[in-house]
């Protein structure tokens, strides 16, 4: 009672949630892609009543189908999930094993948490490889769109596969506690022929009393199986004692479990937010070489042209190439000039955007290296990624000023502008800061409470 409690109190409301971010992510991505014209929406949408859920299919299809297939089966996906979130109550008695199943099911049509066009899932595969189309030509706040979708959707959809199991669990828990009240009082055991494991004689009895007392119900012989030894099995005391603590714990370790997770799940949120932010570092990076390369065409003379051939002729190395350029701290709005050395700034650059895409990868090396870290560890590569990023946005704007000020007014018009990429590593900065701040603004609560002698609260 007191599992079921916690369930319809507080883990199926936040289940809810889930599908309701889900619904969110799933109609996030499909409108840009649709905007964009990777795909077309979907003309046979669901308009009719549904009655219950309807899993898509996974059937093959041919490249030229690609397009309006996944479309179709995006668009079905995210109608199933609006009839979940409109029509399904989220509660035990209406989540029963048959409806969790379907959830179930439900949860794998697109499979969020291993999104990659490698899946081995007809329709992950699709969707990634379309995303893909996107990613190679889209704008950059587009794709920074799409990436923070997709994030939230993978963390959904663990979320929601883990309390889905956990309520199929007691579910299971429950038929055992049924048949225990309204089934073995009307079957004949002999307890002493259960000693040594021989249940079949058993299993019949509990099979002809099921019939009479339950018998609208499916009848699972592994989970009878399971109330023998509970019950009669040498070691049924301990048995017994390992399935109340199971249930009791629930209860118990729900809020310390949960704040555990969320605490590094934060931290590991932030890190794949400035992850997302590679695909902009790299169109800044090819911006920023084109326009340098316009000054150099428009000052250079004939003599330098020359020793530029004869340096690429014989492999020397480029002269350096320095930058004055002046940054402002957007807190106190004051300038300071800065020196970039262009070349070595690109290459950290194009350095630094290969390391932020293995943040946003959970199959990555990179990834699976900080997720066993300490969260200290995990909270110090945060707070110095994101002072880091803060400082080449303003190293990005002042360069950004220089080369339009530098640019004549023939090359002016072909100087291309970085503001919109600029805008988008804000933004994910700025969300990825919100986690590190959340993250530390927990710890501290969660100390003081312990200072108060305050636990699993």
């Amino acid at each position: 009672m007191e599992r079921q409690q916690m369930f319809d109190s507080y883990l199926l409301p936040k289940l809810q949630e889930e599908y309701r971010i889900a619904q969110s992510g799933a109609k996030t991505i499909r409108t840009v892609l649709v905007r964009k014209g990777i795909m077309h929406d979907d003309p046979y949408k669901y308009d009719s009543k549904i009655q219950e859920i309807e899993i898509p299919p996974e059937d093959n299809y041919t490249e030229t189908e690609k397009s309006s297939i996944i479309a179709r089966r995006l668009s079905q996906y995210e109608a199933m999930i609006d009839f979940v979130n409109n029509y399904y109550q989220f509660s035990c008695d209406f989540l029963t094993t048959a409806k969790i199943a379907k959830l179930i099911a439900l949860n794998h049509v697109f499979t969020w948490e291993s999104f990659s066009n490698t899946s081995s899932r007809v329709n992950t595969k699709g969707l990634a490889e379309l995303v893909l189309t996107l990613r190679n030509g889209a704008d950059p706040l587009s794709m920074s769109i799409i990436n923070d979708a997709l994030t939230q959707l993978s963390k959904t959809s663990i979320a929601i596969a883990k309390t889905l199991k956990s309520l199929a669990e007691f579910h299971k828990e429950r038929y055992k506690l049924t048949i225990r009240k309204l089934v073995l009082p009307g079957a004949l055991i002999d307890p002493s022929k259960l000693e040594t494991g021989g249940f079949t004689v058993a299993i019949r009895e509990i099979k002809r009393s099921f019939a009479v007392a339950m018998k609208d119900q499916p009848f699972y012989i592994e989970l009878v199986e399971e109330i023998l030894k509970e019950e009669y099995s040498p070691d049924h005391a301990v048995l017994r004692q390992e399935l109340l603590a199971r249930l009791a714990s629930t209860k118990g370790d729900v809020s310390k479990a949960s704040a555990d997770e969320n605490f590094k799940g934060l931290l590991m949120d932030g890190i794949r937010i400035l992850g997302s932010v590679s695909p902009q570092l790299d169109e800044i990076v090819s911006k920023l070489q084109d326009n340098q390369n316009l000054i150099l065409s428009m000052e250079t003379g004939f003599f330098q042209k020359l020793a530029r051939l004869l340096r690429k002729a014989f492999n020397r190395p480029e002269a350096e190439q320095e930058i004055s350029v002046t940054t402002v701290d957007p807190v106190t709005q004051t300038g300071k000039r800065e020196t970039i050395k262009f070349i070595p700034f690109l290459e950290e650059i194009k350095k630094r955007s290969r390391i932020y895409t293995g943040f946003t990868v959970r199959t990555s090396a990179a990834y699976q290296k900080i997720e066993l870290m300490e969260e200290k560890q995990i909270l110090d590569l945060l707070t110095r990624n994101v002072a880091e990023l803060g400082n080449l946005l303003k190293q990005f704007a002042g360069l950004d000023d220089h080369f339009k000020q530098a640019a004549t007014q023939e090359i002016r018009e072909r100087i291309r502008g970085i503001k919109v990429e600029i805008s988008a590593i804000r933004n994910n900065l700025v969300k990825a800061n919100q986690c590190r701040a959340e993250y530390s603004s927990q710890v501290e609560e969660q100390q003081q409470l312990k200072k108060l002698g305050i636990t699993n609260a």
